[in-house]
């Protein structure tokens, strides 16, 4: 599959973007803390030739969810840079945006590199110019079933040619409290890797009907890299999902797999 090779300045927009819009929509209460939430939409095509609605072209829709009212700044800035958009420019830079600023910066500049780096491939090989689509899009909402934290779900979809796109969900878990995204050193004892890791292939062995790790890798489950609990969780009430991607650990005919672990079988690694 092609990739956009991604230059390190950022590149004002100088494209007639195909159709645009934006609008904000939805709101919803989360946690004690009266933490609410609306929605920020864009949608925008470039075309590889412009003026030739024929040529190749990529689209690119956001919907992205972002906070209001108490630590909205602090969680937005931490979402944005999070990475649930890709790539992640936002990660290395120190600059305030607001989610507005953020999402036209971001479509701005993908839709200003696809033009440059891909313009120059569909000049030189017009014969295969449908390896020349691209698609981005990413849809985002607000889950809580823990008093304590809510989980910003991603679901992405990205096509960047060859015979299929990928659909990947990215989660973070935000603490209602403080508003800081919680990966899993923050809510299990040092050392929880090994005893999660065996709860994680007995959960699996469950799922697919076998008796061992080495029965999950003969059916290409952890084959070839060690077991691990993935940075993608949700936090439930009464229980924590881990969530791998498709072809992250298993053959892309397997799809997404889900790890759903009750508290009670997690209890002795979670920090007092």
């Amino acid at each position: 599959m092609k990739k956009l090779l991604f230059s390190a300045c950022l590149v004002l927009s100088a494209i007639s973007w195909a159709c645009s819009c934006q609008h904000k929509a939805g709101s919803i209460l989360v946690g004690k803390d009266s933490i609410s939430f609306d929605s920020i939409k864009v949608d925008s095509t470039v075309f590889l030739a412009d003026g030739d609605a024929a040529s190749p072209a990529c689209h690119i829709s956001l919907s992205i969810t972002y906070a209001i009212g108490k630590n909205a700044d602090y969680i937005n800035d931490s979402i944005i840079r999070s990475g649930i958009l890709s790539p992640d420019y936002f990660s290395i830079s120190s600059q305030k945006l607001s989610v507005e600023e953020a999402v036209d910066s971001f479509m701005s500049r993908y839709l200003s590199e696809y033009k440059h780096d891909y313009g120059e491939l569909y000049r030189a090989d017009k014969a295969h110019s449908a390896s020349y689509n691209c698609e981005y899009i990413v849809n985002t909402s607000i889950m809580q079933e823990s008093d304590d934290y809510f989980t910003y779900v991603a679901n992405i979809y990205n096509y960047g040619g060859g015979a299929h796109g990928i659909s990947v969900v990215i989660t973070k878990n935000v603490n209602v409290k403080n508003g800081k995204i919680v990966s899993l050193k923050d809510i299990f004892v040092p050392g929880y890797e090994r005893d999660l890791n065996d709860i994680i292939v007995d959960n699996l062995c469950d799922q697919f009907k076998v008796k061992s790790l080495e029965a999950l890798r003969q059916k290409t489950i952890f084959l070839g890299i060690d077991v691990y609990a993935p940075d993608n969780f949700i936090i439930g009430k009464k229980d924590i999902t881990f969530i791998y991607s498709p072809d992250e650990i298993a053959s892309h005919a397997t799809g997404e797999i889900r790890v759903k672990i009750s508290n009670d079988d997690l209890k002795d690694l979670f920090r007092k």
